[in-house]
């Protein structure tokens, strides 16, 4: 059904008019309305009445994918619907009109429990700016509240490029909490390793390793390393803020994501539990979805063993994820680094990073999505990229991503 035909219908049905300027035309003399005015608000009137919110289907995903923006080149919802939808900490719905999906939105559970972030909201582009983006937040915002009735928190991620958007959210009650300095760059993936591309310092090599969920545990453990790395307790991974906490874990180590560490010399920093980064460390947290110290350890990778300084020797950390999109493969790297550490480490995770798109996408085009705080400076990374051959700014830059939050209200 196309969508003049959907709009014509719906019109006709409730003003016996399939042409709604000459519905205005009637009216405008008595309510005082330019007919463009009372044309854009009936519009908006008739289809936020006539729209039903339900839970997604899997079988609504050919549906969702004429969501997507031609230029989605960041967009994980193609490739990840069937993750997102499964998946028992998600709760995801779809707005339909005449049984056609016209919007979607998802609530993730977080943090154990102690955390629900709104995310993944999207409107099909002819039926934007008439209110349906606003039930769907209004809808999964009192839903949440229902289904997690303990969170403490709620969240989302926004960027700098849109601040109208900013205000929308910022009415709900939302403030900014962590700010990540944003770079979105364009890249063709060769189909062999580049030549002239080796180690970053010969004489003193950066050591990088790819890190296990296990691995991960026991750095979210390292209480005043995490205060250095992560000096907000939050990690803001490809759009989403996660505490340091375990139950976490397993939505950064996944078939289509990872973390690399690289090291230095060790520091002597106390050991902690990662709860003590989560402003109410509650017995009674909601567990949906989480992963208990014994079944971590089952994770561990002995072919990948870390000395006995880990995780005290841990300089840098980067987080990815990497999947196809309607661009081509998308790759984000968010990087996190202890205070005045060289160039080299930065150089080196890239060259690691850069090495697993590779591998999974190779010979085709990409859009890298950095992000990295104030101990990364931005003409670090742009040259670190310029010398693995990558120059290339896509449109549309996103120079924040920003995490919002507020307190649930009880």
């Amino acid at each position: 059904m196309s969508t003049r035909y959907l709009l014509r219908s719906l019109i006709k049905r409730q003003y016996g008019y399939t042409n709604i300027k000459q519905r205005a035309a009637c009216f405008s003399s008595r309510v005082h309305y330019k007919n463009d005015a009372f044309v854009d608000n009936a519009r908006k009137s008739i289809l936020t009445s006539q729209v039903v919110i339900r839970k997604a289907a899997l079988t609504d995903h050919s549906a969702v994918l004429d969501l997507i923006d031609e230029n989605g080149a960041h967009d994980y919802i193609p490739a990840l619907y069937p993750h997102l939808v499964s998946d028992k900490d998600n709760f995801t719905v779809v707005a339909t009109l005449e049984g056609r999906v016209v919007g979607l939105t998802m609530a993730s559970v977080l943090d154990g429990g102690l955390t629900v972030t709104c995310r993944s909201s999207r409107v099909h582009k002819d039926f934007r700016k008439l209110g349906i983006h606003t039930a769907l937040f209004d809808y999964i915002q009192e839903y949440s509240s229902q289904l997690v009735p303990l969170h403490a928190y709620k969240a989302l991620a926004i960027t700098d490029r849109d601040y109208t958007t900013c205000a929308f959210y910022f009415k709900y009650g939302y403030r900014p909490t962590l700010w990540r300095q944003g770079l979105q760059m364009a890249y063709q993936i060769p189909n062999s390793q580049p030549t002239g591309i080796g180690e970053d310092n010969p004489t003193n090599p950066i050591k990088v390793k790819e890190l296990t969920r296990f691995d991960l545990h026991r750095i979210f453990q390292a209480h005043g390393l995490c205060r250095q790395l992560y000096p907000q307790g939050r990690l803001f991974n490809n759009y989403v803020g996660y505490r340091l906490m375990e139950e976490n874990i397993r939505h950064l180590v996944t078939p289509w994501g990872g973390a690399f560490a690289s090291f230095q010399e060790p520091r002597s920093f106390p050991l902690a539990s990662c709860e003590d980064f989560s402003d109410h460390a509650n017995p009674t947290k909601n567990t949906i979805g989480t992963f208990t110290s014994s079944s971590i350890s089952c994770h561990k990778n002995h072919s990948n063993c870390l000395d006995h300084d880990f995780p005290n020797n841990v300089a840098m950390v980067t987080f990815y994820n990497c999947y196809s999109t309607t661009y081509g493969a998308f790759y984000s790297l968010d990087a996190y680094a202890m205070p005045g550490l060289s160039r080299d480490h930065f150089q080196a995770h890239l060259r690691h990073n850069l090495k697993t798109l590779r591998r999974r996408f190779p010979g085709q085009r990409a859009a890298l999505a950095l992000t990295f705080d104030t101990t990364t400076s931005r003409e670090c990374v742009i040259s670190c990229l310029s010398e693995q051959g990558i120059s290339e700014l896509l449109p549309c830059q996103e120079k924040w991503q920003i995490l919002c939050e507020r307190t649930s209200r009880k």
